[in-house]
């Protein structure tokens, strides 16, 4: 009897560690993660990468960064314009729709931001940027002078 128990009560450890462990972004190579701390982790949707626009210095591309926040259990998803000046290194990202992905990363249907802003790229943004980028055109966006 003691012995049952103590089977179950592993199974529904092993179960429940799963359960707390498996996201959709977990281990698959579609999800780069460009961020995480005490209560968010943060993937670029390598799938989702656009290049809209090229014209040397200037590039346009857009993707989907995926926030998923501990305290809420919910995976947000923001579609990002980013904005580059190769000559000058700079990156601004405009979120243009939002969504939210259910536990096996099925999104709802995005809802585009009425008179969405332009800004300089925070951290989470510039590293998923810097993903896109090399993802478009197999080189990195920062670069350091040798001058």
């Amino acid at each position: 009897m003691l012995r049952k128990i103590t089977t179950l009560l592993a199974m529904l450890t092993f179960l429940g560690s799963m359960l707390a462990s498996a996201m959709f972004f977990d281990d698959n190579s579609r999800y780069v993660q460009v961020d995480r701390d005490d209560t968010t982790e943060s993937y670029i949707d390598m799938n989702s990468i656009q290049n809209i626009r090229y014209d040397p210095p200037y590039y346009m591309i857009r993707a989907t960064v995926i926030t998923y926040d501990y305290t809420t259990n919910i995976a947000t998803g923001y579609e990002n314009n980013y904005f580059y000046n190769f000559k000058r290194q700079t990156i601004k990202a405009q979120t243009i729709a939002t969504c939210v992905y259910d536990g096996y990363g099925v999104p709802s249907p995005f809802m585009p931001i009425a008179n969405p802003t332009v800004s300089p790229a925070d951290p989470v943004n510039s590293i998923a940027a810097d993903n896109a980028f090399f993802s478009c055109y197999n080189i990195k966006f920062y670069h350091t002078s040798t001058n």
